[in-house]
């Protein structure tokens, strides 16, 4: 595991583009970026034996649930939903009101697996979680 000044030293790394940092996780090399998204807009990119494959995204092999960010989405606006909940709170609702707005407020998308973090923070406490051995190694690129 590294130490608390290895992890500042991690997160010093990552605050400025194009400086890779590797680590060996649990019998994983992963490389994270700082890189550019969309317009001026950097975020932390993980890739995870130096790949970021498109089957990966349903978070089906359990190493990229170990590197990745899980995202889920709301199917309906939050004005639509605050009309919901108040909907809910009325007196007088037909069980098959309640239950349609009941779905209305918490429906969500199917999660999908993201590579992308917005700060080397957050991704470093996630690795903290989830990883049991953390060693930092050369990057290659």
């Amino acid at each position: 595991m590294l130490t608390k000044e290895q992890w500042a030293q991690v997160e010093a790394d990552l605050s400025h583009p194009y400086c890779p940092v590797g680590l060996r996780c649990d019998d994983h090399e992963i490389t994270i970026k700082v890189e550019r998204e969309k317009g001026l807009k950097f975020v932390v990119t993980v890739y995870v034996d130096g790949w970021i494959k498109g089957e990966w995204f349903k978070g089906e092999p359990e190493h990229v649930r170990k590197f990745w960010r899980e995202h889920r989405s709301f199917l309906w606006k939050p004005k639509q939903r605050a009309e919901a909940a108040k909907r809910l709170k009325q007196r007088g609702l037909s069980k098959d009101s309640r239950e349609w707005y009941g779905k209305v407020v918490e429906a969500k998308t199917e999660p999908m697996w993201l590579p992308s973090w917005p700060s080397a923070k957050a991704l470093c406490r996630h690795l903290r979680k989830t990883c049991t051995t953390i060693e930092r190694i050369q990057s290659e690129t």
